[in-house]
């Protein structure tokens, strides 16, 4: 089993950007933590054509989730979620394809110790700074409260609302641990908790602050996100390109919602 690996879930209308993220990860890569791409089965022949196979290894969502997936939203966080349950890892660090790395990396950027994974854990500032700027963005500030709440009343926990963001860098243990202690005895799956709450990562950090399954070293995001284009071309106007950001990012993550643009 390893002890890290990079998880890659993608689809076809994000063959492009696949493409260039595996393209950074083999050129910044430098301990060679392995790579593992999945996709829905129906579209392992086209990335099997255009994406290294040599480098990265190819899975398909329904073998990891273990029944028909529909490719959506939904269906990418069940994926991620369902990973832990190969055995193929003890961490992994998930990443959506709309993402690239900009310089080196290793396994000390992601691991506290040889057995401790850091944990991405914000208060979301950085976002929420910028659509307080934003008349049409104010209500960003509700949805962000409204989910966390939510799940934090399910887990009896008071205090800050706290976020984590993508890529996002999960423990198998954590996740084994939340199946074994709070999903079975309450007759749900990874699914159930979806559809309660569609938001994968408010799960694995409100359940990991929960039960403190691990000991939880703190680190902000390794990569720049951006949720939106004009978050981007905002932080260009300030001056900003990709060797500025490289200096506290190991990458960004495109705003594919609103641009095919494949770089900052």
């Amino acid at each position: 089993m390893h002890k890290l690996v990079l998880f890659i879930k993608s689809y076809d209308g994000h063959l492009e950007y696949t493409k260039q993220l595996v393209e950074t990860i083999k050129k910044f890569n430098v301990d060679n933590i392995p790579t593992f791409l999945s996709v829905p089965k129906s579209q392992v022949g086209l990335f099997d054509d255009n994406i290294d196979t040599d480098y990265v290894t190819l899975m398909n969502d329904e073998e990891i989730v273990g029944k028909d997936l529909s490719d959506n939203w939904y269906g990418q966080q069940l994926v991620k979620m369902s990973f832990s349950q190969t055995n193929i890892c003890e961490n992994y660090l998930w990443i959506d394809a709309d993402s690239y790395f900009i310089r080196d990396f290793n396994l000390h950027d992601f691991m506290a110790n040889e057995d401790t994974p850091y944990t991405n854990i914000t208060e979301c500032r950085d976002l929420l700074t910028w659509c307080a700027t934003k008349p049409d963005k104010t209500h960003v500030f509700q949805s962000f409260a409204n989910d966390r709440l939510r799940v934090m009343d399910l887990f009896d926990r008071k205090g800050k609302l706290f976020d984590s963001v993508c890529p996002n860098l999960w423990s198998s243990k954590v996740l084994n641990h939340m199946k074994k202690n709070y999903l079975d005895p309450n007759k749900i799956g990874f699914e159930g908790l979806l559809q309660q709450v569609p938001g994968e990562l408010i799960w694995y950090t409100e359940y990991l602050l929960a039960t403190k399954v691990i000991d939880i070293i703190p680190t902000e995001g390794w990569f720049k996100a951006f949720h939106y284009l004009d978050q981007m071309n905002d932080c260009k106007a300030q001056g900003n390109t990709e060797k500025t950001l490289s200096y506290n990012y190991l990458g960004i993550v495109m705003p594919s919602k609103e641009t095919r643009e494949l770089r900052f």
